[in-house]
């Protein structure tokens, strides 16, 4: 009976915390998500693979083509326009964009205005990540476990609704969906580790192993790492492969299957992604660290001349890369791997510019504030993307902490005795390894930063979550040697 009624204020103390957490995360992001005019990132071409699925566009002169980028500045406003362009880029992402575009005809038809407030999908976003924040803290309660189910809630305030993540919340960016996917499949797997098999827990890892392999074709062999991952710990630990790794892999393969078919389909948006990204490749990843950048190109088969391009993105080429350069258009990624593994001097100087390359954060060319030019937030608005662009050795150091863990948890305790925090630090090791390396190999040095963002995010994750859950045992030991009056 005193052992129960000790507990109570305990709980209350945690409830309360978690409370607070969730109520400072959801204010911070409304700030931003509420400002006018509105803060997010610019609408490069990137954003019409999605919103051409529903046929809706930013709201402009109409003698401007619908898909045509604005990398300027944000768009608060769009609205409906038939095109006959067809095209549909599949991504997970067209969850939030679908349901957006159901909100804004359901508006339309109850006698609403035609030009609709990209807001919406910001709440969208937010309010499912809220929800997701609440029901794995909660969860951890109910294992017993109040500093886990702390440190999952300070995620919401401390990373979460930093601008870093919440300028991609009124945007049709994937991003974000990318970053929701992660979080619900590292939560997932973690909070049922060791836990029984059910239909519902199937179902719900594979979808969300599904939803991060299909956000981005970036992040399409992902969770096949993940699961990977998962099978040596199991069968480490226990000597034999857990229910959890056959929920991944069906949802890493379901995703899997469906970006590949993705890259064979045709038309002129996949061809112009596949021209573009082999121009990045080629120019912004091998030919810049090369002592010879011509001879690099003739061994490539392509025009040495073009070495005057080099440093150059793609779209920063007077006219479609490969009609510029010829011989282009036969460089594929055997070509890359071969002249990476024959130069190694390339490869190490691509590896260590790509580390480089993930700074800042926050994306970069890209215009933050609606009707501006390239205008960016004031810096009066706080963002950890800041602090580390200030100091690269302290984002190297981020960087490389989960790594390091990862290496003091195999040595002490090893791996076949394991544990959560060694999961996690795996898991957390193959994310950022993947991420880095799909976008470096994928798409060169043209855009990492932003490519990149599940690596800055995976390493503050896990930053954040072991510091307050080392923090929130600290105090629940301390409450617990006090003694009573």
């Amino acid at each position: 009976m005193n052992a129960i009624s000790e507990q109570r204020p305990i709980s209350r103390v945690v409830l309360l915390v978690l409370v607070l957490l969730w109520l400072l995360g959801t204010l911070r992001a409304f700030a931003l998500w509420s400002h006018d005019p509105l803060y997010a990132y610019a609408n490069s071409y990137d954003q019409t693979r999605y919103t051409n699925c529903f046929h809706f566009y930013p709201d402009r002169n109409a003698e401007i083509p619908p898909q045509q980028n604005s990398p300027q500045a944000p768009f608060a406003k769009y609205r409906f326009i038939a095109t006959s362009d067809s095209m549909c880029y599949w991504s997970s992402e067209l969850a939030f964009t679908g349901a957006t575009a159901l909100i804004w005809k359901v508006d339309a038809a109850l006698g609403g205005d035609a030009v609709h407030d990209a807001r919406w999908i910001g709440a969208l976003r937010w309010l499912t990540l809220l929800a997701l924040s609440i029901a794995f803290s909660l969860a951890w309660l109910r294992r017993g476990d109040a500093p886990v189910a702390v440190a999952n809630a300070a995620l919401l305030p401390l990373l979460f609704a930093d601008p870093g993540n919440t300028l991609y919340l009124n945007t049709f960016y994937a991003e974000w969906t990318a970053l929701l996917a992660a979080y619900a499949v590292f939560a997932l797997t973690l909070l049922w580790r060791d836990q029984l098999c059910s239909r519902r827990r199937c179902a719900l890892l594979a979808l969300a192993a599904f939803m991060l392999a299909t956000a981005k074709i970036q992040h399409m062999f992902l969770p096949l790492g993940l699961a990977v991952v998962v099978i040596v710990l199991d069968r480490v630990r226990t000597g034999r492969i857990g229910w959890r790794v056959a929920a991944l892999g069906v949802g890493a393969l379901a995703g899997f299957c469906l970006q590949f078919a993705q890259l064979h389909r045709d038309g002129a948006m996949m061809d112009a992604i596949d021209q573009y990204n082999r121009a990045d490749v080629v120019f912004t990843a091998l030919v810049p660290f090369a002592d010879d950048r011509g001879a690099l190109l003739q061994e490539l088969g392509i025009d040495p001349a073009c070495a005057i391009y080099s440093d150059h993105h793609a779209w920063e080429f007077p006219d479609f890369p490969e009609r510029v350069c010829s011989g282009l258009v036969n460089f594929n990624r055997r070509a890359e791997l071969r002249t990476l593994l024959w130069h190694p001097r390339i490869a190490w100087r691509l590896a260590g510019h790509g580390v480089l390359g993930l700074d800042p954060w926050i994306a970069k060319n890209l215009g933050e504030v609606e009707g501006g030019d390239f205008a960016l937030m004031p810096p009066t608005i706080p963002s950890v993307g800041r602090w580390l662009h200030a100091s690269a050795l302290a984002q190297l150091a981020l960087l490389a902490l989960p790594f390091l863990a990862l290496l003091v948890l195999l040595l002490r305790p090893g791996l076949r005795i394991g544990s959560r925090a060694l999961d996690y630090a795996a898991m957390s090791a193959t994310i950022m390894l993947g991420t880095f390396a799909i976008t470096v190999l994928g798409d060169g040095l043209a855009d990492a930063a932003k490519q990149g963002h599940l690596v800055v995010n995976t390493a503050l994750a896990w930053l954040i979550v072991t510091a307050a859950a080392g923090l929130a045992t600290l105090v629940s030991a301390r409450m617990s040697s006090t003694p009573k009056s």
